[in-house]
């Protein structure tokens, strides 16, 4: 497992407090004040999702192979006297208590490695929320990173990895990011050979959000197979990536195989999320949906392609975002 101590989207800066402009929302003013940290929290997608069996716990055993994007929500981090942690968001609607996963993380690292350091947290919001893109998870795994290196504890990857678990399944893969295997409830990683570089479109239904704990109550065990496919995907990405020559045709080989046994679940509970599918399909694109939903992604060499599909549904009133894997 690579070592996450030190991040390669980490970046120190000469000093800053994070404020947001309302008329620019894209935009984060810094105004100098101590070092601080600034950090990239990206998306993910599940490439493939494979539900095994319910487990004696209440979780789910799955397997899913997870890809990091190039999306991400932005982070700053400055140390904060008197062992106080804060967090400012300029999503309005999130929280900005411990309800707030990024917080959580924050308490909990503080918590056991750093009772007396504090910290002043200022969170930009890009992956929407609730749309199966790992933007709560990516966020409190950042912080763990982020905090790590502010403080200087310098933690083992092994004991990061045990915080993220605790803070919720998808959270350990964002420690190592890129392409990774994750197995158990979706705290067990193991990196993987990265999946070839291609452009991702990310689409959703406006205004749709989906709870993950609904949706995995409502799996359809009939709709459900035997759980091969990740295990193939996962052999021919090893195969594909380790021929000298490269592999022309891996990506096309790789997309026949991506699976998701959570969506029949999510389109029971969303009715707009079939319709949405199909006609992606009828775009000549190979849609499926990211984690619990709602968001689908279709992947491609073709920019281009993407970019009239992104316009078409954009002028249908589709949420979208155009990306890439990392």
């Amino acid at each position: 497992m690579p070592n996450v101590a030190a991040s390669r989207d980490c970046q120190i800066i000469s000093g800053w407090s994070a404020t947001f402009n309302q008329d620019e929302p894209d935009k984060v003013k810094c105004v100098p004040l101590h070092k601080g940290l600034k950090l990239y929290a990206p998306a993910k997608i599940n490439l493939t999702l494979e539900i095994l069996y319910r487990r004696a716990d209440g979780y789910h055993q799955l397997q899913t192979v997870m890809q990091e994007l190039a999306y991400s929500d932005l982070l700053y981090l400055e140390e904060c006297p008197a062992g106080r942690l804060e967090l400012i968001c300029d999503d309005p609607f999130l929280p900005s208590s411990e309800e707030n996963l990024a917080l959580r993380a924050a308490s909990l690292i503080q918590q056991h490695y750093a009772p007396h350091r504090g910290a002043h947290l200022a969170l930009y919001k890009k992956i929407p929320v609730a749309a199966g893109l790992g933007g709560g998870s990516s966020d409190a795994a950042t912080v763990l990173k982020g905090l790590n290196d502010l403080w200087q504890l310098n933690l083992a990857p092994a004991s990061l990895q045990e915080l993220a678990a605790r803070l919720g399944s998808d959270v350990p893969f964002f420690l190592c990011g890129g392409t990774a295997l994750a197995q158990g409830r979706g705290e067990i990683i193991h990196p993987l050979p990265p999946f070839p570089r291609a452009f991702v479109l990310l689409v959703s239904p406006p205004g749709t959000e989906l709870s993950t704990p609904l949706v995995y109550r409502s799996l359809k065990w009939d709709k459900i197979k035997s759980g091969e496919k990740t295990a193939n995907f996962v052999q021919l990405l090893r195969d594909g990536t380790g021929k000298s020559s490269g592999d022309p045709d891996l990506l096309a080989r790789l997309l026949e195989l991506m699976v998701n046994d959570l969506e029949a679940g999510a389109f029971a509970l969303v009715r707009e999320l079939s319709p949405l599918k199909k006609m992606l399909q009828e775009m000549g694109l190979k849609p499926l949906l990211s984690g619990s939903g709602p968001t689908f992604f279709a992947i491609s060499n073709d920019h281009e392609k993407l970019r009239a599909a992104g316009d078409e549904l954009t002028s249908r009133g589709y949420r979208v975002i155009l990306t890439s894997t990392k």
